[in-house]
């Protein structure tokens, strides 16, 4: 076999995304001729075309259309691969975290998380990308172009994770739409529903504490970001069903919301953060972690201090 050139990797996967060489020379930012001889050698390796031209525009051979789909989670691994280290110092470190996750979640750990690195580790960087259905139909795999998501328990098992929040479940409505404190569940479950996951993607905690009792309800609106839904809800006789600190924290930002405890037996929501066997003994990742653990500590005891404020 031919000796692997890595470097092609990524022209390889942004020809195959542009269809095109000049775009693909100057997303790479390399001159045109540099990309065609890319181009060359990958069709040489490959022993196929790769991009077939057909009148002003070129379209994907099927090997081309199999590496376009294999491409992001090759080049994440090889990405992860050279990123390793046998020591980890987060004061001079400018490593890159990547940690899915829904605005809410994220939301949740921000301040606490971004104290703590801006004291510590002020090169460090964190990106947030959202939890979408591809990346959760893909689990266990997809966790490996990750270094880790955070998501409530019911989605994965025998994972390597780290507990973080537990919450209860609540409901948001109007304040002006006409429920008591104390609502029947007859009175909650007749009504229109707010959720955050469209059935075609599957089916998000809450939905499926509804649906493990049994219990069927009109979905009025779906939407994948917490933070939409109090706009989904006011002005309206919509239910939504969300964690009570998503609620607080609402209600903050949207006055008119009012929070209601359901009269239904709900398992609580157990968020966790969870990575990939992979990245147990990394020395980042065991930084990583240990800073989620503080982060928790800080949420938990601000947790406490409000509820000791609430208590009369």
């Amino acid at each position: 076999m031919a000796a692997i050139d890595y470097n092609l990797m990524r022209p390889l996967r942004v020809l195959l995304e542009e269809r095109n060489v000049t775009r693909a020379a100057e997303r790479l930012h390399m001159s045109q001729s540099a990309m065609s001889i890319a181009l060359a050698k990958l069709r040489r390796h490959y022993d196929d075309p790769l991009l077939v031209r057909r009148g002003n525009t070129h379209h994907l051979t099927p090997l081309a259309e199999r590496l376009l789909g294999a491409l992001p989670q090759a080049i994440a691994e090889a990405e992860q691969v050279f990123r390793l280290q046998s020591r980890f110092d987060p004061v001079t470190s400018t490593r890159s975290f990547a940690i899915a996750g829904i605005d809410y979640t994220i939301a949740r750990i921000a301040p606490a998380l971004t104290h703590i690195v801006e004291r510590e580790a002020p090169n460090v960087r964190f990106e947030f990308p959202t939890v979408d259905a591809a990346l959760v139909n893909g689990l266990p795999d997809s966790l490996r172009i990750l270094d880790g998501v955070i998501l409530p328990h019911g989605y994965l098992t025998d994972q390597p994770h780290l507990d973080l929040v537990t919450e209860e479940w609540v409901c948001l409505v109007d304040g002006a739409s006409g429920l008591s404190d104390s609502p029947t569940a007859d009175e909650l479950l007749t009504r229109p529903w707010v959720h955050n996951l469209a059935p075609r993607e599957g089916m998000g905690p809450a939905r499926q504490q509804l649906q493990f009792r049994g219990i069927d309800i009109s979905v009025a609106a779906v939407t994948p970001h917490f933070f939409v839904m109090p706009s989904l809800i006011v002005g309206t006789d919509r239910v939504a069903l969300v964690p009570e600190g998503f609620a607080r924290m609402a209600m903050q930002l949207e006055p008119r919301l009012q929070l209601v405890v359901p009269p239904l037996d709900l398992a609580p929501v157990r968020d966790a953060f969870w990575w990939h066997p992979d990245r147990a003994v990394d020395a980042e990742h065991v930084w990583l972690r240990e800073l989620l653990g503080r982060v928790v500590e800080v949420i938990r005891n601000r947790h406490d201090r409000d509820t000791q404020t609430a208590i009369p």
